[in-house]
């Protein structure tokens, strides 16, 4: 055999490599073979740039025996042996607001502990009860329907429920056009309003003021409404959530899930639970349908002016509606107004607001819907002495129809109403200096934030070069 360097090439089997190595090759060869063997797959690195990745809403889930503590300690709500130890809107706020994590500005919080914010998720906790219920309904028929034909006349309570949705949707959509639009206490959080003492700035919108108000208000409210009604249904909650106020295109929550979601519902389920369709048009600077209920669908004045204007009604469905929102937390039992888990008595729940042993009972019989509230919870004799009392209570009812009689006036009252929520006002304003105590307590431990550091040093900058030209 002649050698290699008679122009013959030979091979050899590498062990490392496993493959035929060829022997006697020139060097430059060598050597684009060797960087081709160490070659490897390299990871590209994203380059989107996030701005708003502070919007982005981080909580807790569980909390240490210790962190209970110093919540129960330092957080908790006060309740004087005369007053009724059930839980309220403020209590589940509490909550919400010790498990962020993500630091959050002082202005959230003077607008968090708002009459009208209360009003606002009120609102958005009776609408989603009635989301809920209306979801595990329609669970039922779907499941009920698979196993025989369905009946084409039992459609009065899908339509029921289809205008009992569209009444809260629009009693929600008021509220949240009245904290969008600034009226009353809401006027300093407005976009618009970005200076008091100079009038010609107050034309100048402030979009990244309103992003962080906002956008926060909505992931702070998703954990309410989870919260209080019993942690239950998370994702179809939050999917419903921005759909009503950030329209499908802009459907994070949608997004997230992969739409697995809404898959299993059926186009007549669909229309019962979100309504009508709205209209094909721009996906950009277009109206969310929460606010295309208001302004396009033909709804009862009545409930546009709900708790704004002292008319004098004897409608049962505006009654109820009324008291729904306005109504102390402590008269729900007995008006059999059910909203989640506000009403009922704290003895029952842990500091995470989680049902005890005892209150998982309740709440499993009050789903099942065996007899009314009084005589499931009048079995337990070892009730504690804290405890709200049973005797007034009521069974829980569903919101009735609106009345024959229209109710309407030749002239239109002028004369406004109440329209905070009833009681509690010394409790929202405690959690609110303990809020921002904590969140300025926060700020000092926490390292500077590199973004606004920067921007106060650009602004410094502005100020000095605007004195050295004067």
């Amino acid at each position: 055999m002649t050698s290699p360097n008679d122009g013959e090439k030979r091979f050899a089997w590498d062990d490392i490599y496993e493959g035929l190595l060829l022997l006697g090759i020139p060097k430059p060869e060598e050597s684009r073979i060797e960087g081709r063997r160490k070659r490897g797959h390299r990871t590209r690195v994203s380059e989107i740039y996030c701005p708003h990745a502070h919007l982005i809403l981080n909580f807790h889930e569980t909390l240490s025996p210790g962190e209970k503590i110093r919540f129960r300690k330092l957080y908790s709500r006060r309740v004087s042996p005369s007053e009724s130890n059930v839980v309220i809107l403020q209590d589940v706020k509490d909550l919400v607001m010790y498990l962020l994590v993500t630091p959050v500005s002082v202005q959230f919080i003077n607008l968090f502990h708002l009459p009208i914010t209360d009003r606002f998720l009120r609102a958005l906790l009776v609408y989603f009860q009635y989301y809920v219920d209306t979801w595990e309904e329609l669970a039922r028929e779907r499941a009920a329907a698979a196993r025989k034909a369905p009946n084409p006349r039992a459609g009065g309570s899908r339509a029921a429920r289809a205008g009992e949705l569209r009444a809260l949707a629009v009693a929600l959509g008021r509220e949240y056009a009245e904290l969008l639009l600034g009226c009353g206490e809401t006027a300093p959080y407005h976009h618009a309003a970005a200076g008091r003492r100079n009038p010609h700035t107050r034309v100048q919108s402030q979009g990244e003021k309103d992003l962080r108000i906002f956008e926060v208000l909505l992931g702070v409210a998703h954990r309410v409404v989870w919260v209080a009604l019993q942690r239950k249904y998370y994702n179809p909650i939050e999917v419903e959530l921005h759909r009503l106020f950030r329209t499908d295109a802009y459907n994070m929550a949608n997004r997230r899930t992969g739409g697995l979601v809404n898959e299993a519902i059926s186009e007549n389920e669909v229309r019962i639970l979100h309504g009508p369709e709205m209209p094909p048009r721009r996906k950009l600077l277009r109206i969310s349908p929460l606010i295309h209920k208001v302004v396009h669908s033909d709804c009862d004045f009545r409930l546009l002016s709900l708790g704004l204007t002292d008319v004098e009604t004897r409608d049962p469905r505006i009654l109820y509606l009324r008291d729904a929102l306005l109504a102390e937390e402590e008269a729900l039992p007995e008006l059999g107004i059910k909203i989640g888990i506000l009403g009922q008595p704290r003895s029952d729940y842990d500091a995470m607001l989680v049902p005890s042993e005892g209150g998982e009972e309740i709440l499993q019989d009050q789903d099942e819907g065996k007899g009314s509230i009084g005589e499931k919870r009048s079995s337990r004799s070892d009730r504690p002495r804290g405890s709200a009392t049973r005797q007034g209570e009521r069974e829980i009812s569903r919101m009735p129809g609106f009345g024959e009689d229209s109710e309407v006036s030749s002239e239109f009252p002028g004369e406004a109403a109440d329209s905070n929520c009833r009681g509690h006002d010394a409790a929202r304003e405690a959690s609110r200096r303990k809020w921002i105590a904590r969140e300025l307590e926060r700020r000092r431990n926490e390292r500077w934030d590199l973004s606004s550091l920067g921007t106060s040093l650009e602004r410094r900058v502005d100020r000095s070069n605007e004195a050295t030209s004067f």
